[in-house]
């Protein structure tokens, strides 16, 4: 797949728009994100936690739009909310490819995508751990991935 190894070889990933598009098409743009060459003190309950770099959307950094030209579900998560489950087996560490996961069984137990959509037994399921969300996606195609 296009720029699959690229994006996961990136430090840091933000979510930049993410549209639902008509016809049950997603697109989402993520860009790298930029980490400051300047060491701050981080200071948590007045506490000194030390020097620490910021990480930021701002500044320069290659930008990626993912289309999906169609998807059965897709969420978006906090990324102070997402679980890494051990039970799921995945390549990729920003942007992933699941061959086994919870969030696929669980669209499959909890509504009609067997009947519906996936009557071949094709799912798959993408993710985009971002700095802040986590974006599921699931589909049967390969997302269609573009430099900006």
């Amino acid at each position: 797949m296009d720029f699959f190894d690229e994006i996961n070889n990136l430090d840091y990933l933000f979510l930049v728009v993410i549209k639902d598009l008509p016809a049950n098409r997603l697109s989402i743009t993520v860009k790298a994100a930029t980490v400051s060459d300047r060491d701050e003190d981080l200071v948590i309950a007045n506490k000194n936690i030390g020097p620490v770099r910021s990480i930021t959307a701002k500044g320069p950094g290659q930008k990626y739009e993912l289309h999906f030209e169609t998807y059965g579900a897709y969420q978006v998560t906090n990324e102070s909310f997402s679980v890494f489950n051990e039970n799921d087996e995945r390549i990729g560490r920003l942007f992933c490819i699941y061959s086994k996961s919870t969030y696929i069984n669980y669209v499959r137990e909890n509504t009609i995508v067997n009947y519906t959509y996936d009557y071949d037994n094709a799912l798959k399921h993408y993710s985009l751990n971002c700095q802040h969300h986590t974006i599921d996606i699931i589909t049967k195609e390969e997302p269609v991935i573009k430099r900006l």
